[in-house]
């Protein structure tokens, strides 16, 4: 497979061109080829989130000296997460890139947040084995560069839930809001689970997430939009 055109919107050309592939096996597919876990890009995701979370962790460390660290673990937070990473993930086209099972690839699984977020944090780190930590800090700051804008300036919340809540209890808007998962599925290991929002009884919007906190607060993300337009706050 090229992956040129992936490599020069990352910003990083790779030495090893296996480590790049390994980053981009996703487990259903070693699953289909009789392989083994360790075949699949998991053990580089693990490494791949530790990376993000010291590269985002120092550059808050040095953006806001005077922060502390409440604020700064929040803001990391909201930076170092599925969301972000599936964003930047679409972005550099990873979804079309990947080795999929077949299966997973007709339940729509190259365009799940979840599957992407993965592979951003398993591409993170091929780069940081196939290079230095000075190197992946470039390219991981250079592809998050305005997602850490937008959260520091404010304007990315980490409570979804929270907020929607605190808008449909505004002076002119008393609504009840409730939450229900109409669905689970999956191993214990890739467990999701399939949210609904409503208004008193107006629908708002369904999500899908890895725990019923995650799906609650993709689900509130939507919804927040469509109440306020349905509502028009």
């Amino acid at each position: 497979m090229d992956y040129s055109e992936l490599e020069q919107k990352l910003g990083y050309t790779f030495k090893n061109k296996d480590l790049l592939t390994l980053s981009l096996t996703h487990t259903t597919y070693v699953f289909e080829q009789k392989g083994e876990h360790y075949q699949s890009n998991q053990r580089l995701e693990y490494v791949g989130d530790a990376v993000a979370d010291l590269v985002i962790g120092r550059k808050l460390y040095e953006l806001k000296p005077e922060a502390d660290e409440g604020y700064l673990s929040k803001i990391r937070s909201i930076i170092v997460c599925e969301e972000s990473f599936a964003k930047v993930a679409r972005r550099l086209g990873l979804g079309e890139l990947l080795l999929m099972g077949k299966g997973e690839e007709m339940t729509g699984g190259r365009d799940k947040d979840s599957t992407l977020a993965d592979a951003f944090e398993a591409i993170t780190a091929a780069v940081y084995f196939d290079s230095d930590f000075e190197t992946v800090r470039e390219v991981v700051l250079r592809n998050l560069e305005d997602i850490i804008e937008l959260a520091v300036d404010g304007k990315i919340f980490l409570d979804y839930k929270s907020r929607l809540l605190e808008i449909a209890q505004t002076k002119n808007h008393q609504h009840k809001i409730t939450f229900t998962i109409t669905d689970e599925r999956g191993p214990q290991h890739e467990r999701e689970f399939d949210v609904e929002v409503y208004a008193d009884d107006t629908f708002l919007a369904k999500a899908t997430g890895r725990s019923k906190k995650d799906a609650e607060q993709k689900g509130a993300k939507a919804a927040i939009e469509v109440y306020e337009r349905i509502f028009a706050i």
